[in-house]
């Protein structure tokens, strides 16, 4: 990337809209604007005030009728001048105007170039423009939440006071580095507040198992023998009948998938052939196809028939960690024995539910949310990516040298030495410290045009 080029790109998704925009930002935004955008009214632009006029091409034909803005810099997303136009939504008119504004000058934008320069000039920290992409890709309300508390700063702030616990407990160590004959600040406070920063930063990669499921979501394959239910309980947790039920054996003979939100979380449930000797080639097909879903989902809904004749709770070979027992049809006479489903909770986590007529099903919601994760402590930021998560992570093993050699009576220098690589780390995540290829690997994850 060239800092200093102005660059172009349609701002909203593809495909046909009510309007579409289009942005440039960069030293020549306002030049290269005007010349493709003609106001109705003349006079020296203003900032951050809508205009209406003509889109033109440099042969001055008319591409199509809309409104622009010029928003001058620093008042901008990038914090440098920034000219939008606001066109119909036709894939072909934002075509033509992208066009019209390369051929005057613009470069076309990369992924996540006018984040990048917000990150840059100072708009937004590394953290916050994380937090861009996550709310564009949220998938459930939770998640976008999540996104907007990381895009408003609440993780950059509570970062910010641990940078500064460190930096004076850096401080008291280059005291005693300096004045090392004189009576410095005890080992004792000084542990204790290492002690403390790593119980906090163990806090916050907690929150990074509920950050994951919120931005890819969970995947939870729903298995059993035939005539178990587990169409009906599809259908009872979408809210909708999307799997066909029949009292017939076999009914379901493909993998259905379907997205669907458990408090907060993303969740795709996938509703699998009823796993049996099967009869019949396609049969056959699809209970191999529901083994195949179970080995790879993130949670397996074993549905048992709690009204019928007790069999063996696994039809398939799975993992008893990432395995809850349904037991449906609680609202039909239980035939299981009381004491057979005291032991089973033994050995897993267990739900009663009835498809027919919903009872329980916010149970096993909750227990499927709380089987991959849980909820962070009140107030807490929750990380949402990888590359946080693995900093804080780096910061903590720094921090844990810092107090073994505190505890070791080690010289403070080697002591320092840690507390700052935990500095570093942590700063990166906000993007204090960073590089250059850090910053490209971030941003072209993001979409073209933001």
């Amino acid at each position: 990337m060239y800092a200093h080029d102005t660059i172009a790109a349609v701002a909203t998704p593809p495909g046909q809209g009510g309007v579409g925009i289009l942005r440039v930002s960069g030293p020549e935004a306002a030049t290269i604007g005007t010349t493709v955008f003609r106001r109705r009214v003349s006079g020296p632009w203003q900032s951050h005030r809508l205009y209406t006029g003509r889109v033109v091409d440099l042969n001055d034909t008319v591409i199509d009728y809309g409104l622009a803005v010029l928003m001058r810099q620093p008042h901008s997303y990038t914090g440098e001048d920034v000219f939008e136009l606001h066109c119909h939504g036709s894939p072909v008119v934002l075509r033509a105007a992208l066009a019209a504004l390369l051929r005057a000058g613009a470069r076309a934008a990369e992924p996540g170039e006018f984040t990048k320069r917000a990150f840059l000039n100072g708009r937004l920290d590394l953290a916050q423009a994380e937090a861009v992409a996550a709310l564009i890709q949220a998938r459930t309300p939770e998640g976008a939440e999540q996104a907007r508390d990381q895009l408003f700063g609440h993780l950059s702030r509570h970062l910010d006071l641990a940078r500064e616990r460190l930096i004076r407990i850096k401080g008291h160590l280059e005291v005693q580095i300096d004045f090392s004959d004189e009576d410095g600040v005890g080992e004792i406070d000084l542990a204790g507040g290492i002690s403390g920063l790593i119980s906090g930063i163990d806090d916050l990669v907690r929150t990074y198992a509920r950050g994951r499921l919120l931005r890819e979501g969970v995947r939870v394959a729903i298995v059993g023998r035939p005539n178990v239910g587990k169409s009906s309980l599809l259908n009872a947790l979408l809210g909708e009948e999307r799997a066909i039920v029949t009292p017939i054996p076999g009914t379901t003979r493909d993998v259905i998938e379907e997205a669907v939100d458990f408090d907060g979380v993303p969740v795709v449930l996938v509703d699998t052939a009823g796993v049996r000797e099967a009869p019949g080639e396609v049969e056959r097909i699809g209970v191999e196809r529901a083994r195949q879903v179970a080995a790879t989902a993130d949670v397996i809904l074993v549905v048992i028939d709690a009204a019928a004749e007790p069999v063996e709770p696994l039809p398939v070979q799975i993992e008893r960690e990432r395995a809850i027992l349904v037991f449906n049809k609680v609202d039909l006479p239980l035939a299981w024995c009381e004491e057979r489903l005291r032991e089973l909770e033994v050995e897993f986590r267990l739900v009663r539910v009835s498809a027919k007529t919903g009872a329980h099903l916010d149970a096993l919601r909750a227990a499927v949310v709380s089987s991959v994760c849980t909820v962070p402590l009140d107030g807490l930021p929750v990380l949402t990516t990888a590359r946080q998560c693995d900093a804080l992570g780096k910061a903590r093993e720094s921090l844990a040298l810092a107090l073994d050699g505190l505890q070791r009576g080690a010289a403070p220098e080697l002591i320092a030495v840690d507390v700052q690589a935990a500095l570093d780390h942590i700063g990166s995540v906000t993007g204090i410290v960073t590089s250059e290829d850090v910053l490209d690997r971030i941003f072209r994850e993001f979409c073209i045009g933001k």
